[in-house]
């Protein structure tokens, strides 16, 4: 599993000089609790990375509820955890890899190669009884001038472009979300015409830990390069490490069904 490292290996390697590890704990319902565990322990050398004010863009009209940092932004970001062009970026969490998974995929968007997500994530460290470590790291910041790949986002229109050539589009949402049954977030309830349902929680086990890559995606996708969303592009990256571990390249909609509801004239799908 060439996107996700195990405790055995993270352990040992804990204190190589090119590896930053992040924690990236967040809970959408309290935010300041990520930061807060992470304050009461983490794994030893390990920076701090907020969803909403490190892994989110300026929030605007359109754009969803988590956009995408700009350049700059991430940039900045980077430097700041001390991440050079040969780091090893090591991310974890507790939110069965979500956070993580977004710090990964904006990794790769902004052209570093070298990164990674901890199988099982803080439970699996705690489970283990490795160590952990109240003191905050003394971190170097970096000069990293990145360059992002434009070709792992679609927009808005891409997605409306991929409807009319029939090709994948994934949505990573709950079914109960995906049917329009419950909608406890967006003002509008329902899927994108023509997408498919693959829940992001399906890649993982109970114990937050991944499931091997074919028990996961399957043939969804095969052959060609889908396009994964969710409420607001953050739960999608997760699809996205799944089908790339698949060996399947897909794409993301950053701003995913709440940029898509953004725009009254676009249609939605309940299901009965």
């Amino acid at each position: 599993m060439k996107n996700l490292v195990t405790t055995e290996w993270l352990s040992k390697h804990l204190h190589d000089e090119n590896l930053v590890v992040v924690d990236c704990r967040f809970d959408l319902g309290h935010s300041s609790s990520g930061y807060e565990a992470y304050l009461k322990g983490h794994i030893p050398g390990a920076v701090y990375a907020d969803l909403e004010k490190d892994l989110t863009g300026e929030v605007g009209e359109h754009g969803g509820r988590h956009p995408l940092p700009d350049q700059e932004q991430l940039q900045r970001l980077v430097e700041r955890l001390g991440i050079e062009q040969d780091s090893k970026v090591i991310a974890y969490d507790n939110q069965h890899s979500a956070m993580a998974s977004r710090l990964w995929f904006l990794l790769g968007f902004a052209g570093h190669k070298q990164r990674a997500v901890l199988n099982g994530g803080m439970e699996a460290w705690r489970g283990e009884g490795l160590k952990v470590e109240s003191k905050l790291p003394s971190v170097q910041e970096s000069h990293y001038p990145i360059s992002l790949d434009s070709s792992m986002i679609v927009s808005m229109n891409d997605v409306k472009q991929a409807q009319s050539e029939g090709r994948t589009i994934v949505d990573s949402r709950a079914p109960e979300r995906y049917a329009g049954k419950e909608e406890p977030i967006d003002a509008r309830a329902g899927h994108i015409p023509g997408a498919v349902n693959y829940f992001w929680r399906d890649n993982l086990t109970e114990n937050q830990k991944w499931k091997e890559p074919l028990e996961r995606v399957g043939e969804v996708g095969a052959g060609e390069e889908p396009i994964i969303y969710c409420g607001s592009g953050v739960t999608a990256c997760v699809n996205i490490l799944a089908f790339q571990e698949a060996g399947i390249h897909a794409k993301l909609y950053p701003g995913s069904y709440s940029d898509w509801i953004s725009y009254s004239d676009n249609r939605v799908i309940t299901l009965s």
